[in-house]
């Protein structure tokens, strides 16, 4: 579909964003090799604040850092009925992104299937005017990625993260239900 692009590369993309950064998540877990730890710990009831784990930190300081020059960052994740163990990980660390400004929201994968959102990849649509096409193994590692800037499929691509955006609801809403 795209172009095959290099972590390097796709992490430069995504830093240096200039407006906008939007990601939709659809997959029920990952399997990143640095999170399971992590991931091991909240399930046994002894969760560390994302803020103080050494992987997750800076990219809530570069939220800010965004934030502060009035860059704009969100996502929304597709979440399974219910949770699974993984997407509560996620929602129990929302408050911290919030904190650093990035809009989370959720919307349920039946709804997500039901208006045509699931592609089988998760992406992230920067500044309108690329994409970046996110392939998952079966087991959730990542597989690799691919670069999109052809104006009509990123024209597409705005389209669905509008749409994920109007049927989806904030992760404070969906913790507190």
């Amino acid at each position: 579909m795209g172009t095959p692009i290099s972590e390097e590369d796709f992490l430069a993309r995504v830093r240096n964003f200039r407006e906008s950064a939007f990601h939709l998540e659809t997959r029920e877990s990952y399997a990143l090799g640095y999170e399971r730890e992590d991931l091991r710990r909240f399930l046994d009831g002894e969760p560390q604040d994302p803020a103080d784990i050494d992987w997750w930190r800076p990219w809530l300081e570069r939220v800010v850092a965004w934030r502060e020059q009035g860059k704009h960052v969100s996502r929304v994740r597709v979440v399974d009925e219910p949770l699974t163990d993984y997407q509560r990980w996620m929602l129990w660390a929302d408050p911290w992104h919030d904190a650093a400004g990035e809009d989370i929201r959720y919307i349920p994968r039946s709804v997500a299937v039901n208006i045509g959102l699931i592609r089988g990849y998760d992406w992230w649509l920067l500044d309108n005017r690329s994409v970046i096409i996110m392939r998952f193994t079966e087991a959730g590692e990542i597989d690799r990625k691919e670069l999109i800037e052809e104006p009509g499929t990123v024209t597409r691509f705005q389209a669905w993260r509008d749409l994920a955006i109007r049927n989806a609801s904030p992760a404070a809403q969906v913790a507190a239900a």
